[in-house]
């Protein structure tokens, strides 16, 4: 299907990821752009709807997004909101033929996801999920050279992700501290790690075993001020995962949500060789970030060779901005085939969910049973293969 003259936007959830990754795009510089109109904004706070309507002359809606879509007709809902919210939405507007963008985790579990793929089956819209991740240069390049065949055919991948306190910390202070409304850093946060693993193996994960524990944040009167958290608080702050491939690689993941330095540590080993990289968002020691990111790549005969990938400004490392031009800016017959399907979505969920169920229950957790009838569908072979019906 073709795309409107002029593509009608929606957003559900006015808060800081809103303003800082989507309300942007429809200031007067993006008008000239021609990414589209703002047509209605949703929120349950009227604060944040209050600064929507200071700037933009859109109708708002307190009451979630279903009068939304009656009344707005959009063309595409960007979905912002909290995590728990995400599900009833993505099918709120499924239901009414509205392509969707909606910020990770897609959903809160994995029977939501398969819910939402179930929908979106059913509709004549389509889902992305900006996994914005996967639009990094430095990953894009990893991408490029794994399916180029650089160390051959993956074997075992060990991603190790660290946050430094602040950040790690953060994550207890806000909503996100309930695992019933975020799941757990094992979905609000590892589901972009999972993913990534996801897509840079081309696989779908099998089995997870996992183990959680809460060893740095507590809520005890003695507890130091920066590793305070409520007592309500009932979320993980270390994680640890075994996830095998339905093609045999298995992957070792961990995250500490505190340590002295943020970013991850990446080792790919293959039939052929090995690849391993570094990246840092906050270095150790306050020291400078450096100007590029360096992948190395070992062969099993030949010399180690390097390749550098400059570092990006921006939010994210520049994988905002990129997700953005290959998801809204960029005509559709031009954009990359980076972003993330409902399915990928659906399995980065699942994932999370498993490493989950794995810690409490002791034993491994199948992937596929957490999505009935997602992993039959046809013409799977590999994360994003498939193609939606209707770019947004």
């Amino acid at each position: 299907m073709a795309e409107p003259a002029t593509t009608r936007y929606a957003l559900s959830g006015a808060g800081k990821r809103a303003w800082t990754a989507y309300l942007p795009l429809f200031g007067p510089e993006a008008y000239a752009s021609g990414i589209g109109t703002l047509v209605a904004v949703a929120d349950t706070d009227p604060a944040q709807l209050s600064a929507v309507t200071a700037r933009w002359e859109v109708p708002t809606y307190s009451t979630g997004v279903r009068a939304l879509l009656d009344d707005a007709r959009p063309h595409v809902l960007i979905v912002t909101a909290p995590d728990h919210a995400h599900a009833e939405q993505i099918e709120a507007a499924l239901a009414a033929g509205v392509d969707v963008l909606t910020e990770k985790p897609m959903t809160l579990t994995a029977a939501q996801a398969a819910s939402v793929v179930a929908a979106e089956r059913r509709s004549s819209a389509s889902v992305r999920v900006a996994h914005n991740m996967r639009h990094l240069n430095l990953h894009q390049a990893i991408k490029r050279l794994l399916a180029a065949g650089a160390i051959g055919t993956p074997t075992q991948a060990h991603l190790s992700f660290r946050l430094r306190p602040g950040h790690g910390h953060s994550y207890f202070l806000r909503w996100h501290r309930k695992a019933a409304a975020s799941g757990g850093l094992q979905i609000t946060k590892s589901c972009h790690h999972f993913d990534l693993l996801n897509w840079w193996l081309a696989d779908w994960p099998q089995e997870v075993v996992g183990w959680t524990r809460r060893v740095h944040y507590q809520s005890g009167p003695d507890t130091d001020n920066d590793r305070r958290v409520p007592v309500d608080a009932d979320i993980a702050d270390t994680l640890s995962a075994t996830v095998r491939y339905r093609g045999g690689a298995v992957a070792h993941y961990s995250l500490s949500a505190r340590s002295p330095w943020e970013g991850y540590t990446l080792t790919v080993q293959g039939t052929r060789g090995e690849l391993t990289t570094r990246y840092e968002v906050s270095p150790p020691n306050g020291a400078r970030l450096t100007r590029h990111y360096a992948i190395r790549l070992s062969p099993l005969d030949g010399p180690v060779r390097s390749v550098t990938i400059p570092r990006e400004s921006g939010r994210h490392s520049g994988a905002d901005l990129r997700m953005v031009t290959a998801l809204l800016r960029q005509p559709a017959p031009e954009r990359e085939n980076h972003a993330a399907t409902a399915i990928d979505g659906a399995y980065a969920v699942a994932t999370g969910e498993a490493l989950t169920r794995s810690a409490a229950s002791g034993g491994p957790v199948a992937v596929d049973e957490l999505l009935p009838g997602v992993s039959g569908h046809a013409g799977i072979t590999e994360p994003s293969a498939t193609t939606t019906r209707r770019e947004v």
